[in-house]
């Protein structure tokens, strides 16, 4: 399905850790179908961050595209932080959240790859599951009494082949495992209000960290990614595909592989390719 005439006129979205990545990319698609977008982050203005990207110009590139976005300074891991912007969105649009995607993401300056855990910080695990994981599960706690409410709604995870395969290090795996098994059972407890929750993989991202720094992967992975990664707008097709789909509720509670969402809905990415599928096992 192309992201054609604005199939989410009259949404409202929240998606988490949107200054740059795939959680930009998913608010630019998800606002150029025509949701309104609450874009979080700890980056509002561009140039304050050592990394490319800032909330102000997620909500500029949605604007370019039609649509309407409202950056929304958060520290996820801050509970507190979290709730002031539910509380606004509940304020702002009568108690309306129509769509939340949980992909905000803290990982260590350098990632430690493949170094056994009991000679890793103490500090790896609590930045990778507070924020990514822990993070996840206060915005869903917020957002879901709303859709409960209402009856309709749609929390969806961004995650990866990382919670079934050793990936970097034990930390990152019990975080991607953790998004992965928290989508499944948040999807049991919400079924009965029709509300749907589910999982999404990318693939490999030509995020803007990766291409600032390609030095930070191993020289391999880098290489991959430079030659076959994923836009962030490919992931975030996919967000849009589901906040559409009349059927959603069939799909809740499972994992879903965006290249698979693309050739369900019928989406390429930015540059037309089809990204080969990443492995579920």
């Amino acid at each position: 399905m192309q992201i054609r005439n604005r199939p989410l006129e009259g949404k409202v979205a929240v998606v988490t850790g949107a200054s740059r990545g795939v959680g930009k990319g998913v608010a630019v698609a998800l606002g150029e179908a025509g949701a309104l977008v609450y874009a979080t982050g700890r980056t509002l203005d561009p140039g304050t961050s050592q990394w490319p990207g800032s909330l102000q110009e997620t909500a500029g590139e949605i604007a370019r595209r039609g649509g309407t976005c409202i950056p929304v300074l958060c520290d996820h891991a801050d509970d507190h932080s979290v709730k002031r912007v539910f509380e606004r969105v509940h304020d702002e649009q009568d108690g309306r959240i129509d769509v939340l995607v949980n992909n905000v993401f803290a990982a260590p300056a350098r990632m430690p790859v493949n170094v056994p855990f009991w000679e890793l910080d103490d500090e790896i695990w609590e930045t990778l599951l507070r924020v990514g994981l822990r993070s996840h599960y206060v915005a869903s706690r917020c957002a879901a009494p709303r859709m409960v409410a209402r009856r309709q709604g749609l929390i969806v995870n961004t995650s990866s082949g990382g919670a079934v395969r050793y990936t970097f290090n034990v930390p990152f795996g019990v975080q991607k495992a953790g998004v992965d098994k928290m989508a499944k059972d948040m999807a049991h407890d919400l079924k009965p209000f029709n509300v749907a929750a589910v999982v999404i993989w990318p693939g490999f991202i030509k995020s803007e960290k990766f291409l600032a720094q390609p030095e930070r992967m191993p020289p391999a992975l880098a290489q991959r990614i430079m030659e076959n990664g994923e836009s962030p707008e490919f992931a975030g097709r996919a967000v849009a595909g589901l906040a559409a789909d009349s059927r959603i509720m069939e799909k809740t509670g499972q994992l879903h592989l965006v290249a698979e969402l693309a050739e369900e809905y019928g989406f390429t990415d930015i540059d037309g390719r089809m990204p080969a599928k990443p492995a579920r096992a």
